[in-house]
C-alpha cells in the first residue's frame, strides 16, 4: 500500500519535517504563535500614537526617522499585544534586522546558547 507523499513548505518548497513545522517558517507562526494580522482599528491608534510619540527609531547609534512599531518581547513570546511599554519604534532596517535575529533565535536556540 503507497504511502502519502510528504507535505511540502508553502515557502521553501522543500518537504516538510513530519509532525512538525518547516524551519523556514518564523517562530510566530503557527498554534502557540501569534497568528493575527495586526490590524485592528486598536493596532492602528496605538500604532499611530507611537510613531507621533517617538518618531526616530529607538535602537541605540541610530538616527533615522521611524516607520515601523515593533514588540519588544514578541507576541508570540508572550509579550502583551497593546502594552505600551512594550513597543519601540524602529526604522525598517531595525526592525528587519530584529525581526531576523529572533526568527533565528526560535529556529536555532541551541546555537544561540538559549
Amino acid at each position: 500500500m503507497p504511502s502519502k507523499p510528504p507535505r511540502v513548505c508553502n515557502r521553501c518548497r522543500k518537504p516538510a519535517p513530519s509532525g512538525r513545522r518547516c524551519p523556514c517558517t518564523p517562530a510566530w507562526s503557527g498554534r502557540n504563535g501569534y497568528t493575527g494580522s495586526g490590524s485592528t482599528r486598536r493596532w492602528r491608534t496605538l500604532r499611530e500614537a507611537k510613531l507621533a510619540t517617538d518618531p526616530i527609531c529607538e535602537r541605540p547609534g541610530c538616527v533615522a526617522l521611524a516607520v515601523e512599531v515593533d514588540h519588544i518581547e514578541p507576541v508570540g513570546a508572550g509579550g502583551d499585544r497593546y502594552d505600551w511599554d512594550n513597543l519601540q519604534s524602529l526604522c525598517h532596517p531595525c526592525h528587519e534586522a530584529k525581526t531576523s535575529a529572533e526568527a533565528a533565535a526560535a529556529r536555532y536556540p541551541s546555537d544561540l546558547g538559549i
